[in-house]
């Protein structure tokens, strides 16, 4: 398991966006993702990739 794998909410509160977004960005797979006991969870430092790339 990741160190810290997020919940799409907590993700979503993290970047500031409605978790239906960050769903969306997790089906099309623009933002890393694991899989945790059948749910999509996102790594920590996968949400700062995403907000560095969006930020360059």
């Amino acid at each position: 398991m990741p160190d810290l794998a997020l919940r799409a909410t907590e993700a979503a509160r993290r970047l500031q966006m409605p978790t239906k977004e960050l769903l969306r960005l997790v089906q099309t797979r623009q933002i890393r993702y694991v899989m945790i006991d059948g749910i999509a969870h996102v790594p920590a430092d996968a949400v700062e990739e995403y907000r560095s790339r969006m930020t360059a």
